[in-house]
């Protein structure tokens, strides 16, 4: 992997992906930033790595240009928050959008967003049991494609079922139709966000993905 995107903050830092992210990318050495919204938080997160810096801000209730203050500098934004259905508007949704703008203001154009496998397909999301969460993931995806297609060089990743096992180091990219009883372990999903950072043919583009039979290493399997 090149190093284009060396300085990546990281939105959801405290989340169980985004630790395994800035784990990911410090061991990667790239320098991470962790956005986080308390000083608690900054304490947990400086175990992970002496290479970890820190952010303060509350997503919910941020501006955009206070979003965009903490993205300058930086040469990729990394956007995997949740609310844990706690606050899906404010925060899977809007702070989505807000970082989007928030990115395009500071002029940094990498930006790599984890959705939800069948976030596109309402008529899977409107049976399931989480449905106003796809809904949020649903459109925070679409606006992302629809209007920042040339103002960022954006990714988004679509994870099926997510596990804690001890990861592969494979999966695979299916179609939006498939998996619907697949899984993936959330550390490779990991290490996927940080093998495509700096590919430059994921731009622009979705991936649905699962557990599977391909080296997440191998620049090829993303299409």
């Amino acid at each position: 992997m090149s190093c284009l995107a060396k300085n990546v903050i990281v939105f959801g830092a405290t989340g169980q992906i985004g630790k395994l992210v800035l784990k990911e990318l410090a061991s990667s050495n790239l320098n991470p930033t962790a956005v986080v919204r308390s000083t608690e938080q900054e304490k947990s997160i400086s175990s992970i790595s002496s290479q970890i810096t820190s952010a303060k801000l509350a997503l919910d209730n941020a501006s955009v240009k206070d979003i965009a203050r903490i993205i300058e500098g930086h040469d990729a934004v990394v956007f995997t928050a949740g609310s844990a259905g706690k606050n899906l508007l404010q925060v899977d949704l809007d702070g989505a959008v807000k970082t989007f703008e928030a990115a395009r203001i500071a002029r940094v154009r990498r930006l790599v967003l984890i959705s939800a496998l069948h976030a596109d397909d309402r008529e899977y999301f409107s049976k399931s049991p989480l449905h106003n969460y796809y809904i949020a993931k649903h459109y925070a995806d679409r606006i992302l494609i629809n209007e920042f297609q040339d103002d960022l060089d954006f990714t988004i990743l679509k994870p099926t079922t997510l596990t804690d096992n001890e990861g592969t180091g494979k999966i695979s990219i299916i179609g939006a139709k498939e998996g619907l009883e697949t899984s993936i372990d959330r550390i490779d999903v990991a290490r996927v966000i940080v093998q495509i950072l700096n590919n430059a043919q994921t731009f622009g583009k979705s991936y649905n993905i699962i557990q599977g039979d391909s080296d997440i290493k191998d620049p090829t399997i993303f299409k």
